[in-house]
């Protein structure tokens, strides 16, 4: 214990962020201006091509796939005016409130240019975000890593199949990865780096205001904040060259906590509606093992290789901080055996011990507390929801090739794990579409004629508001739900008022008899339901007896039937 009491204080000396990075010369000579304004400009130019690199992936056939359900109740509600979003954001939809505010904001501002909503225009602010956040991992990894490391750090994240699905959504988890990853980098400057008063106090309005929009933007966030708590009583436990700066900054870090809780106050408020995500199964262990899997592309040699190389760097952090670490270290071949390049191996492996702790945290808490609160009533683990564990994932990455002593191994490390990432990637693009709503409402579009009825089971599984959405992002037809289409409802007042239509009415044979006597042609769809359901055939057969099937259209989603209501069947 002395030994490790003695490191710890020489570790609290150094202000370095790592310390086998390339010295600073002593002199740089009539040239420094010259030399620092070179290299300002080669960093923002390596900045902004990660940024565009990023938006390229994030970018490539973003309007290919059809939005699914939670997308189009995404933009049917930012469509709503600002007091009718609000209502529905403080009665029923809480969750995801700033988003909602935010693409109302997109929404309106790309209907003055006469741009509709449609799929790519809907999903750009999530792939631009995306974007943003992919640049912040890497300068949170540059503090850290050689460049190279921080590249690859960049790169295995960009490439991540699960991040890429956020970046393709019009949801809000790209959002708020953004600001989690701005809120725990604040965190880790903070701690990690001596700063003046008026440069501290600009990294804590950071980190509430990312902790506070992140929230708001997601309410999963708050378990990322019994994360961080976790993680900073860590290090003020742990021997780290962090340890004195966490213990220093205990009444800012309240302060900052207590600001965030009075800020998120008004959510944690109209949330009180409770859990909206009972359709999520119960969790088992096996699932903690597919969300891993799918963080690494469904590719089981890459979760492989992505685990020994986290397993590496957390094995080098935790033996350099023990008394018999050191002889560890050069058994592994993890340092040299030569004394003095040997202490300096060390000290770069100390110097990441922290950071090692943090990521740790960030990475298995969300997943255990999730895992746990989501064996009773509230249902939280999901991949969607867990995507927040993408970042700490391939920094810890980072920090197993950060431990290889030798650059070659480095770099072919690195790209063996890029190469198998980009393999993984045509896989989403080809996978990316989750429901096909485009292709059957296209299909009534074509079809449909003024004085036509247009009924649809089961609306509340969002038949017609998925129709009505591509209805309105593309104004090719007069097609539209009469108020009188039985089992028909707005969504809107459901989302206002949480209470839905009678919408086993589409099913009813008198209620559709009777609405059939007012139109000649009608349209009978069924949406996320099999048509063979046991509840859906006997209507459909009823149909099928009565009137004269004209044509039908048969998609994965959807399946539309169009029949002659004057003729009998034939």
């Amino acid at each position: 214990m002395p030994q490790m009491h003695n490191k710890a204080k020489i570790l609290e000396k150094v202000e370095a962020p790592s310390a086998i990075k390339t010295p600073t010369p002593h002199r740089l000579g009539t040239h420094a201006p010259a030399v620092v304004r070179s290299g300002f400009l080669s960093s923002v130019l390596r900045c902004l091509g990660i940024f565009l690199v990023a938006l390229g992936f994030n970018l490539y056939q973003i309007g290919n796939p059809s939005l699914w359900f939670d997308e189009i109740l995404s933009v049917t509600r930012a469509w709503q005016p600002l007091p009718v979003l609000w209502q529905i954001v403080s009665v029923t939809q809480p969750n995801m409130a700033l988003y909602y505010v935010a693409l109302h904001s997109w929404l309106s501002f790309m209907n003055l240019f006469g741009i509709y909503a449609t799929e790519a225009v809907v999903r750009i602010p999530s792939a631009f975000f995306s974007a943003l956040s992919t640049f912040v991992l890497y300068a949170l990894a540059r503090r850290f890593f050689r460049e190279v490391i921080a590249a690859f750090v960049a790169l295995l994240y960009l490439l991540n199949t699960l991040q890429l699905t956020s970046a393709q959504n019009a949801r809000s988890y790209a959002f708020q990865l953004l600001f989690l990853s701005l809120a725990w980098y604040a965190l880790v400057v903070l701690f990690s780096s001596d700063l003046s008063k008026k440069r501290e106090r600009l990294w804590w309005f950071c980190f509430i205001l990312s902790a506070t929009l992140a929230i708001y933007l997601q309410l999963f966030t708050e378990l990322m904040l019994a994360t961080q708590a976790l993680a900073i009583v860590l290090l003020c436990v742990v021997p780290t060259s962090w340890r004195a700066r966490v213990r220093q900054q205990w009444r800012p870090l309240f302060i900052s906590w207590v600001c965030i809780g009075i800020l998120i106050a008004p959510l944690l408020y109209v949330s009180r509606v409770g859990s909206k995500t009972g359709w999520l199964p119960t969790p088992h262990l096996k699932d903690v093992y597919h969300l891993f899997l799918t963080i690494s592309g469904q590719n089981c040699l890459l979760l492989v290789l992505f685990g020994l190389t986290m397993g590496i760097g957390l094995c080098a952090t935790l033996f350099a901080a023990l008394p018999w670490g050191q002889d560890k270290l050069k058994q592994l071949a993890l340092s040299p055996r030569d004394e003095v390049s040997g202490k300096e191996w060390q000290l770069h492996y100390l110097q990441l011990l922290p950071l090692a702790i943090c990521l740790l945290c960030w990475l298995l808490c969300p997943v255990v507390i999730s895992y746990l609160i989501s064996q009773k009533a509230t249902r939280l683990f999901s991949p969607r929801y867990l995507v927040v564990i993408v970042p700490a994932f391939v920094l810890l990455v980072g920090v197993g090739l950060s431990v290889l002593r030798w650059r070659t191994v480095q770099i072919m490390s690195g790209l063996c794990l890029v190469l198998l990432c980009l393999f993984s990637v045509p896989g989403y693009y080809n996978n990316a579409q989750v429901e096909d709503w485009r292709t059957g409402t296209q299909w009534l579009q074509q079809h449909y004629q003024p004085g036509d009825g247009l009924i649809c089971y089961d609306n509340i599984q969002g038949c017609a508001v998925d129709i009505e959405y591509y209805l309105r992002a593309y104004p090719h037809s007069t097609a539209h739900f009469d108020a009188d289409s039985p089992g028909y409802f707005s969504w809107v007042s459901y989302d206002a008022t949480n209470q839905a239509g009678d919408y086993i009415q589409a099913l009813s044979i008198s209620a559709i008899q009777l609405y059939a006597t007012k139109h000649s042609r009608l349209f009978f769809g069924v949406g996320r339901v099999d048509p063979t359901d046991p509840s859906v055939q006997p209507t459909i057969q009823w149909l099928n007896a009565h009137y004269h099937l004209l044509t039908k259209e048969v998609t994965s989603t959807l399946t539309i039937y169009l029949y002659d209501t004057t003729s009998p069947s034939t």
